[in-house]
């Protein structure tokens, strides 16, 4: 009966475990699509002072 008892309480600690894994790897997705959100706001940042860069390269040269 005791060996039963260790072997059930040993497969809910695997549980556990891998529930645990399962937690770590959904909070590293989510870490990620942070960083990637940052990523195209940046970017996006970037293109719009690159066209209003050239938007004044070309205001200063006469074009529209």
């Amino acid at each position: 009966m005791s060996d039963w008892f260790s072997t059930a309480i040993e497969m809910q600690r695997e549980i556990l475990r891998a529930q645990k894994a399962q937690i770590d790897a959904a909070q590293k997705m989510l870490d990620a699509g942070k960083q990637m959100t940052a990523l195209q706001e940046a970017g996006q940042k970037a293109a719009e002072a690159n066209l209003a860069a050239w938007q004044q390269w070309a205001k200063m040269w006469g074009w529209k």
